[in-house]
């Protein structure tokens, strides 16, 4: 382009010289791409001295606007258009030389409006090639990709989207290569060979739309089918009753598929199968406790049951039930462990009551046939009446408290019930005497001696 431009100067310097003109602006409009020939002028007509001012400034503006596009490579990207107006050029100049001054500026100024309108059109000419281009790599044309871009880049050798262009228009040979041979293994069902081969396109051009749409698809596929995969995993284990891994199935599937309804529903059975089977061993182990009479660890049982669920019907019977016989065994203990009360009749009749009461439960079980068995002895021992022969002096005066006055006698029998009596005994001029006779079965008549000895 250089040594264009150093022949131009040699050959026009002398003409550029002698026209100290400004050059005039670029005619607008519609131009013909042939040069236009003009008929003859008569010598001597423009210029008695050979030469037309007009013409050579013409000519200068021309040759500096040839200078300006050249810098810009106008000869690789101007096409028929940019020949067009170099030949109208040329014209100009042949018509100069033989001094046809009209003709020579008609062709200087349409070689002018031609470069002009070529400059001018630039922009849109690279636009319209990087749409080209574009265009023809989504539609999988590698030939006239690669021919739009090299367009783009003669008009603007830096354009980093025709140089990316470029690259992608070569390699997409490969990727048409690889995207089809997908399009093949995802339609026989080969989900993980067609993944693989769309990612080996995608390698090459990570934007060819239809290797991205296929990835997608399969991708989703694969997901679909683990999916399902994870759903049947989980039926079968919570059929099964395998609740942690029914679990640790529908964690899984959820992750692949948020707020899916059927892992919503899926869950809410295992919960309900949780809660269930949690029941069912709640109702196992309160059974057992009952079975054993152990029944404050059988209420607590059933208590636990209906924290879990308030409705539940084994639970709400449970409680009731061992609630009457957890208050039933308290008290047959404490009346057991306190066998001396009944020797008192309030005390006795209560006891009588509790007996009739737990005798009535059947089965009895070992735990309450042996309380049975006990209250029912103290009851009776409490019932007994046993003879009591008491010896005093004739002068003291006897009181048995609760029963009545016995008076002075030496010797004196009488037959009481079990129990405990104070006995007072009383003497003028003589301290009083109060002991205590403990009645009690079993040990044949009962000897009790009271006199007052000790004077005042």
């Amino acid at each position: 382009m250089v040594l264009l431009l150093g022949v131009l100067l040699v050959l026009f310097w002398p003409r550029l010289q002698e026209s100290p003109e400004a050059p005039e602006p670029p005619v607008s409009g519609s131009v013909s791409e042939t040069p236009v020939v003009a008929p003859g002028t008569p010598a001597g007509q423009e210029d008695a001295v050979g030469k037309d001012p007009e013409t050579e400034r013409l000519l200068q503006s021309w040759l500096a606007r040839q200078a300006a596009a050249e810098a810009e490579d106008v000869s690789s990207w101007g096409g028929a258009t940019y020949r067009a107006a170099v030949a109208a050029a040329a014209e100009c100049e042949r018509l100069a030389g033989d001094r046809q001054w009209v003709g020579a500026r008609k062709q200087c100024r349409a070689a002018t409006a031609r470069l002009d309108a070529l400059l001018k059109d630039k922009p849109q000419l690279l636009t319209a090639a990087l749409e080209r281009g574009t265009r023809a790599l989504e539609g999988g044309d590698a030939e006239t990709a690669d021919n739009a871009f090299r367009r783009v880049l003669s008009l603007d050798p830096e354009n980093a989207v025709a140089r990316d262009g470029l690259q992608r228009a070569r390699q997409l040979p490969e990727v048409l290569k690889l995207t089809a041979a997908a399009r093949r293994q995802e339609t026989a069902g080969s989900l993980r060979e067609a993944r693989d081969a769309y990612t080996a396109a995608l390698a090459l051009d990570a934007r060819f739309v239809p290797a991205r749409e296929g990835l997608s698809r399969v991708e989703a596929a694969l997901v679909e089918e683990q999916f399902q995969q994870l759903v049947s995993r989980a039926l079968k284990a919570l059929a099964e009753d395998r609740f942690a891994a029914a679990g640790k199935a529908l964690a899984r599937a959820e992750r692949l598929k948020p707020h899916d309804a059927t892992v919503t529903d899926l869950r809410r059975q295992l919960t309900q199968a949780r809660l269930g089977a949690r029941l069912q061993q709640l109702r196992r182990e309160a059974a057992a406790h009952e079975e054993k009479e152990e029944w404050e660890a059988a209420l607590k049982t059933c208590d636990r049951a209906l924290q879990l669920d308030p409705a539940a019907a084994f639970a709400n019977a449970c409680r009731e039930r061992t609630g009457r016989r957890v208050e039933l065994d308290r008290q047959l203990a404490q009346t057991l462990a306190v066998p001396d009360r009944l020797f008192e009749e309030g005390p006795l009749a209560a006891a009588r009551r509790l007996l009739d009461r737990a005798s009535r439960i059947t089965p009895a079980g070992p735990r309450l046939e042996t309380q049975l068995a006990g209250l029912k002895k103290l009851i009776h021992e409490a019932e007994a009446e046993v003879e009591v022969l008491f010896t005093s002096d004739g002068k003291t005066e006897v009181v048995i408290y609760h029963v009545g006055r016995l008076g002075r006698f030496q010797r004196q029998r009488l037959v009481l019930r079990t129990g405990d009596y104070t006995v007072v005994g009383s003497r003028d001029g003589y301290r009083d005497v109060r002991r205590v006779l403990k009645v009690r079965p079993g040990s044949g008549p009962i000897h009790f001696t009271l006199r007052c000895e000790e004077p005042i």
